[in-house]
């Protein structure tokens, strides 16, 4: 019962869905295998790279910071080993005359100095258990009474190791060298045959700046991070300086890869941060085999696609030739409907095709003689062109006869007037015409309104040659004047038209300082529900007509501030090309 159902549901499928099915199919089945391999094969292989790669890079810094450690705990067991330091601090906890004090204060100064040479150690201090005068140096040496509360002075006591590591600090050592970011090695000193004796504590000074300059050669990735952190993954120095000192914060395994690389002889560790999705980006650069199994699974589907639409062709032969019935203009012949399927209700559109291209031919035919019969009428009743240039030439020629030079260039300007709007019957023009036309118009109405309107017009030359639709500037320029500045109070202002050209694009901008509009004025201009008047709704009319919806007129403004128009349209093709593209020679009378 369910097979049957199916069986009917399928006959009653499209041709094309049932290609569509059998084609997608073949491409998801093909892309979800092989995507699959392929990704898990690059991730594997992306992290295993760049886990060698960081622990490559951590292995040598690892080396590096062993060695320098190795070499400030050197530092360190000289001078524990050293009895004349041992002997002139134990010397220092008995009244001793002040004489001998100083020369048991130089003493002790030579032998740090000399210790010092290590280009590890930035800085040696002393903590001593004395009451002698060189205990409050502060200096190089320091009274111990400083440090015993201190808590890391507490875990030093506790420590197994030989020597102890504070975490990373900042210490001022005034003068020129003043305050350093440094991580300090502790080193307790006791008096001989008495470990608990301590007469003073040594503190090796390592600058934090020479550890991070190790780490920072371990960057395999840009957004990776390394830590070097202590015993109790407290961060002593890192790649970014806003981590040191604070607890080394865990992250999610899913997210980031882990590196560990303890350093050898220390409790210290470098801990490396790597986030996946960094990784992971480095897989577009296999984007380009997915494409050429893309095209071998198009081209399978294709070949599958002819295979099964080539027992189909035998049925499609009948619509064919009904097509070229219907090239041949003889609409009344009729194809059988064979099926109920795509094909079926392809034959049965035919036929009705065929029917609607008769009628439409009927209508077509008494529409244009309808139109033939209005144009013969409109020309009839339109002005001579030439009768107008002949009427404006004498007017111009008999002001002149009379000095009247007012009236004379009045004439010269509408006659300009005229024959840009005309423009021998063409709807595209050069901007520079349009720019002439607006100019002209500007003119005119200056001389009737007293000379009160100032204008500006900018274009650049190159712009200039481009081509537009004629006729777009002057609904706006005239709204600027008789509805902006004319609204003013003392009834002047000033008019700016520039002409750009931006990103392929053609863009006109009108602006005036006149009374503006009310923001609901402005949104209904911007909007698609109409109320601009004739003049405007032309221009964006044509505009349309020939741009298309690329074209667009927004309107920018705010009361008693001023209005701005900005017109904008791709760069035009050839006049002819726009002719041949609206069915038209162009061709008009002569002006």
């Amino acid at each position: 019962m369910l097979k049957q159902a199916f069986r009917n549901k399928l006959q009653h499928i499209r041709i094309r869905t049932k290609l569509m099915l059998v084609f997608m199919t073949l491409i998801i089945l093909l892309l979800s295998v092989v995507s699959f391999v392929v990704y898990q094969h690059t991730v594997e292989i992306l992290e295993n790279r760049v886990k060698q790669a960081t622990e490559r890079a951590m292995d040598q810094a690892s080396s590096f910071l062993s060695y320098k450690l190795s070499n400030v705990e050197d530092v360190s067991s000289i001078l524990y080993m050293n009895k004349e330091l041992t002997t002139a601090l134990s010397q220092g906890k008995s009244d001793l005359p002040l004489g001998e004090q100083i020369d048991d204060y130089h003493r002790i100064i030579n032998i740090l100095r000399s210790a010092k040479n290590s280009r590890e150690i930035y800085s040696i201090r002393l903590f001593v258990n004395s009451d002698s005068i060189y205990a409050r140096e502060n200096m190089t040496i320091f009274p111990l009474g400083v440090i015993e509360g201190e808590d890391w002075y507490r875990e030093m006591l506790t420590n197994s190791e030989g020597i102890y590591c504070r975490s990373t600090y900042e210490h001022n050592y005034l003068g020129e060298r003043g305050i350093q970011r440094i991580v300090s090695c502790i080193r307790p000193l006791h008096a001989d045959g008495n470990s608990s004796d301590i007469v003073g504590v040594l503190s090796l000074d390592i600058l934090e700046s020479t550890l991070q300059q190790i780490i920072m050669h371990t960057q395999i990735t840009k957004q990776g991070k390394v830590f070097l952190v202590d015993r109790s993954s407290h961060v002593l120095s890192s790649m970014d300086e806003a981590d040191i000192g604070h607890p080394l914060s865990e992250v999610d395994a899913g997210t980031h890869m882990v590196v560990n690389k303890p350093i050898e002889g220390t409790s210290w560790k470098l801990v490396a941060h790597i986030p996946k999705d960094e990784i992971y980006g480095e897989i577009k650069e296999w984007s380009y085999d997915l494409y050429v199994i893309l095209i071998v699974v198009l081209i399978v589907g294709a070949v599958l696609v002819a295979a099964v639409s080539q027992g189909l062709t035998r049925r499609i032969g009948p619509l064919l030739q009904q097509i070229k019935r219907i090239e041949s203009e003889n609409w009344d012949h009729r194809t059988p409907i064979t099926s109920h399927d795509e094909i079926g209700v392809l034959q049965a559109h035919m036929n009705g095709m065929g029917a609607n291209i008769q009628r439409l031919i009927q209508e077509k035919y008494q529409s244009e003689t309808l139109k033939k019969a209005a144009e013969l009428q409109a020309l009839q009743a339109q002005i001579n062109p030439h009768f107008l240039y002949n009427t404006l030439d004498m007017i111009h020629w008999m002001a002149m006869e009379r000095d009247a030079e007012e009236i004379s260039e009045v004439a010269v300007q509408l006659s300009s007037f005229f024959r840009i709007s005309l423009s021998r019957g063409r709807d595209i023009i050069p901007i520079a015409d349009e720019l002439e036309h607006v100019r002209t118009y500007l003119d005119i109405q200056n001389r009737r309104f007293g000379g009160q309107i100032q204008y500006v017009i900018e274009a650049e030359p190159e712009v200039k040659a481009l081509m537009t639709v004629k006729l777009v500037l002057q609904p706006f320029v005239e709204n600027a004047l008789l509805h902006g500045i004319r609204e003013r109070h003392n009834k002047s202002g000033c008019v700016k038209i520039s002409c750009r050209m931006q990103d392929g694009c053609v863009s006109f901008v009108i602006y005036d300082n006149g009374v503006g509009l009310t923001p609901d004025r402005v949104a209904e201009l911007n909007g698609d529900m109409g109320g601009e008047g004739y003049g405007i709704r032309n221009v964006k009319e044509k505009l349309k007509l020939y741009f298309g919806d690329e074209a667009s007129v927004t309107f920018q403004s705010e009361e008693h501030e001023g209005t701005q128009v900005t017109i904008r349209f791709p760069v035009a093709i050839e006049e002819v090309r726009w002719n041949e593209k609206l069915g038209g020679s162009g061709s008009g009378s002569d002006l």
